[in-house]
């Protein structure tokens, strides 16, 4: 018994240190959680008038080359069929330029544009892994699979009935990118808007570098330095900075010139500086760079970016991309060290952050003194239209600085909601703004698609000046998606297509209802009648077990007498080792967090 008891009490001690070291040891990777980006490239035939330089190949080129390390990508072409171009599990530096070959293979023979099989392909073959994912869709034309136009019709509408829900229930964003005045914008916008994507149109192929540039940063966003003048500063805390300088035909080479005024430029042969020239833009890496103030030698454009690597980083929740115009834009920031919050006051006191809506003058963002480690603000007001807010953050030793886009949707209509949490219900009431929209015209359609189920698509029926619909039968533990497609026209007789947010709906709808329905079943299992059916069973055994007890008396009488005492004394000692090693980790993790803010301040002062 005292061998048991002194094992018991070691392994005890055991598991303890270990919940102690893993409070304050590094968390491993975890590369199923990489980032997913597909890239569906339109390779149909009209790409000859729209890209005749085939400047997909250098915007391409320029993707790969700035996609991060370790993530998943495929680029799939597609016309009337789509194929895989290359792919990659973990993103690395010799992917990156067996890649670059391979875009010479992108061309403008296709003979349909076939979206919707791109997008099936997309999903059916990629988006594996639980990270971020994103769908990134370039095309100069409209759904168009056959000579019959009802054929593409049904396509198109299949991509919005039936995948678009599928895309939301994978949580993959779709970023998409028109290339001429000829593609259905109207879907691409969709397609964006319903999934929480991106939507941008490129005036020309030569643009296509800097649209290809801003899906990826909203894809795969990186940390940046302000670029002011032309100047930068570097810290002591940046590994490796990478600038992308685009340039003008006729520009000169360009120089950078290190915080000891050395000139680089692409023939300086240094082991920590990789330089890579095109004809328009220059992308110079610099590893373990010099601390201070760099400058750039080149064209001043709006496109130039300078990314870091660093541990020190500012932080931003996620900014929508849509919100309506009645809806506030909220900004919450804060800085981590190796991915973990820095609340440290005198570090977050050396802090400035401020926020430039759409070059409008600085607005400064406050500490939250709620939230410890957090600033937080809000716009408020905004006008329909694009928008892009700039925060840039001066820690007096270090600045950094995050760009943020998103679109303010004006109200053609507006969307109340009804919840009966006894029924489990859901009725959508979508009311027009009659200043705006010809009420007579109004076409609203709901899309209700649940996981592993068909989507269902209802046209929604009017009523005194509303249209309604409701949604009943939930089961518990699922989640419907809704959408919604409105066609009408305004006042002046042009057609529109006004936009509603999807809607997606679970448990946390009916609360009230699920702690009602867990009550009753509790109930359901412990009826008074069950109980005395138990205990009727019970007493039908008494004979067996007596039976059985008499049988092992025997050998319970030579059994070891139980000690009571001294299962007292484990039981006290099990209780004293709880208190000591909850209280060890609690010192642990809280000693770990102060010296690893103490030496960031160290190192920034």
């Amino acid at each position: 018994m005292k061998l048991k008891n002194l094992i018991l009490c070691s392994l005890l001690l055991l598991i303890y240190s270990q919940l102690a070291y893993s409070a304050t040891a590094p968390a491993v990777p975890d590369t199923s959680a990489s980032d997913e980006i597909q890239l569906l490239i339109d390779v149909s035939g009209s790409m000859k008038q729209n890209d005749p330089q085939n400047q997909r190949i250098e915007a391409s080129k320029l993707f790969i080359n700035l996609l991060p390390d370790n993530s998943k990508v495929s680029l799939w072409l597609f016309a009337e069929k789509s194929s895989l171009l290359l792919h990659s599990d973990a993103v690395d530096a010799n992917w990156k330029k067996q890649a670059i070959k391979e875009t010479a293979n992108i061309h403008s023979k296709g003979l349909f544009t076939h979206i919707e099989n791109a997008i099936e392909t997309a999903l059916s073959d990629g988006f594996t892994g639980n990270g971020k994912k994103h769908l990134i869709l370039l095309t100069d034309g409209i759904v168009d699979i056959s000579k019959d136009i009802m054929v593409s019709a049904d396509s198109r509408e299949r991509v919005l009935s039936e995948w678009i829900p599928k895309l939301q229930q994978k949580n993959i964003k779709v970023d998409t990118i028109a290339l001429s005045d000829q593609a259905d914008k109207e879907l691409l916008y969709q397609l964006a808007y319903d999934t929480g994507g991106w939507t941008e149109s490129a005036v020309s192929a030569e643009q296509l570098q800097r649209v290809f540039l801003k899906m990826l940063l909203k894809a795969a966003p990186k940390d940046n330095l302000p670029l002011v003048g032309n100047r930068f500063v570097v810290d002591k805390n940046i590994k490796e900075f990478s600038i992308l300088a685009f340039k003008k035909p006729d520009s000169a080479p360009s120089k950078l010139f290190s915080p000891d005024q050395k000139i680089i430029d692409k023939h300086t042969a240094l082991s920590n500086v990789s330089w890579l020239e095109t004809a328009t833009y220059d992308l110079i890496t610099v590893k373990q760079p010099a601390e201070g103030e760099w400058r750039l030698d080149a064209d001043a454009d709006p496109d130039n970016q300078v990314m870091i690597m660093t541990d020190l980083k500012m932080q931003i929740a996620e900014v929508p991309t849509f919100i309506a115009q009645t809806e506030a834009l909220p900004l919450k920031l804060s800085f981590t060290e190796q991915d973990k919050l820095i609340n440290h006051a005198d570090f977050l006191g050396l802090l400035t952050l401020i926020a430039n809506l759409d070059k409008q003058p600085p607005v400064t963002i406050a500490i939250d003194k709620k939230q410890p480690g957090y600033f937080t603000m809000q716009f408020t007001q905004l006008t329909a239209g694009n928008h892009q807010v700039i925060i840039q953050a001066d820690g007096k030793t270090f600045k950094r600085e995050i760009i943020r886009e998103f679109s303010v949707v004006s109200e053609a209509v507006k969307l109340e909601t009804e919840i009966d949490t006894d029924k489990r219900s859901v009725t959508f009431n979508v009311l027009p703004d009659l200043a705006m929209l010809d009420s007579s015209s109004l076409v609203i359609s709901t899309t209700i698609s649940r996981t592993e189920t068909p989507a269902q698509t209802v046209i929604m029926p009017e009523n005194q000046g509303k249209w309604s619909i409701t949604i009943d039968k939930f089961p518990l533990g699922t989640e419907t998606l809704v959408n919604f497609d409105i066609q009408a026209k305004g006042l002046d007789g042009k057609a529109l297509s006004p936009l509603l947010k999807p809607v997606r709906i679970n448990d946390s709808f009916f609360s009230t209802t699920t702690n009602a329905t867990t009550d009753e079943t509790d109930k359901e299992a412990k009826k008074p009648g069950d109980h005395d059916t138990q205990a009727e069973g019970s007493a039908e055994h008494d004979d067996t077990d007596l039976a059985n007890s008499e049988t092992t008396s025997d050998e319970k009488t030579n059994a070891e007498p139980t000690d009571w005492l001294e299962v007292g004394g484990i039981v006290a000692l099990v209780n004293i080792l709880f208190l000591v090693g909850g209280y060890l980790i609690f010192r642990a993790v809280k000693k770990a967090t102060l010296a690893r803010q103490t030496a960031i301040l160290e190192r920034l002062s």
